[in-house]
């Protein structure tokens, strides 16, 4: 066994396909398949059923799967040692973000966080809650950022920051605090399906998908900007985390207003399906958005957990 042999029941696995993963792992097809089948040999297990197409796992396949990725990033790990001993980490790390948080996030930490770790390469990718949980778990990323609480309990959380949601399109200017109930009387305009804000907003202001409608409009909505525009040009309310309030023009925040306490808050964390595999880079990682995030909310809601 070596970890050749490792990297090649990965790649299979990643891509469902002999011919693919032997072009991901620069071989033959022929060369790949044999040292596949000597592995298979020599623990005695079936590790993939080839009679399907994509190629699947057998049952006893998924352990080893999952061994073998432990085995590798330990491998990692073990290459990147006399840099972290050396107090300079380095490697990869693959970081999941949701929609509703990377534009906000990601001009906040990206810079900070390359001055300061140059030799960690970061790679990261955008997509809902379910993706990411679901990337995390088959070993496509390593952290995921979101909204929390998920209902996944076998991670890890790192809890990042808090922030207050707001009221964006109040017209009267002597209006200082708004209610759920004075929300709900009028139309609310909601991001689409599969972002988690929305599913909150829903629940905080007692909507059913009606609310984001008008007679002859039906807009699935992507980012804040959209919300933002459609509460321009229709009225209404929509909801915003108070990070997107902090970067929109003083004439819009002057259409924002807090709720009647308790202001509802949203949750942002990274989970991590193994704490302890990268942990240094991830540790860092942490370190610096709550250190980020606080500098730009001067002494706001948006808090930074200690």
């Amino acid at each position: 066994m070596n970890f050749r042999q490792l990297e090649y029941i990965l790649a299979v696995h990643e891509q469902g396909h002999f011919g693919k993963a032997a072009e991901q792992c620069f071989v033959s097809q022929a060369t790949l398949s044999a040292m596949i089948k000597k592995l298979e040999e020599e623990l005695d297990i079936m590790i993939f059923d080839r009679s399907r197409s994509p190629i699947l796992l057998t049952s006893h396949g998924e352990q080893v799967i999952k061994n073998a990725r432990d085995i590798m990033a330990k491998a990692q790990q073990l290459k990147h040692l006399k840099s972290s001993l050396e107090g300079r980490l380095s490697g990869t790390l693959r970081i999941g973000v949701i929609p509703t948080v990377a534009p906000l996030l990601l001009p906040i930490i990206i810079k900070p966080f390359v001055k300061k770790y140059p030799d960690i390469k970061l790679k990261i990718k955008e997509a809902t809650t379910d993706q990411l949980l679901s990337d995390l778990e088959a070993d496509q990323i390593d952290g995921a950022i979101l909204a929390t609480p998920v209902e996944e309990t076998d991670m890890h959380e790192y809890e990042l920051y808090t922030e207050a949601l707001k009221v964006y399109g109040v017209k009267d200017k002597t209006k200082k605090l708004m209610s759920f109930q004075e929300v709900k009387q009028s139309t609310v305009w909601l991001l689409e399906e599969g972002h988690c804000l929305k599913d909150q907003v829903i629940a905080l202001c007692g909507l059913d998908d009606q609310s984001c409608k008008l007679d002859g409009l039906e807009m699935q909505c992507n980012s804040f900007a959209t919300l933002v525009g459609l509460v321009d040009d229709f009225g209404g309310y929509t909801l915003l985390p108070e990070l997107y309030v902090n970067i929109m023009s003083k004439y819009r925040q002057s259409k924002t207003r807090p709720f009647i306490a308790p202001e509802p808050l949203r949750q942002i964390s990274m989970m991590v399906y193994r704490p302890f595999v990268k942990k240094e880079q991830t540790d860092a990682l942490v370190q610096v958005i709550r250190s980020e995030v606080s500098k730009v909310t001067h002494g706001g809601t948006v808090k930074q957990i200690a």
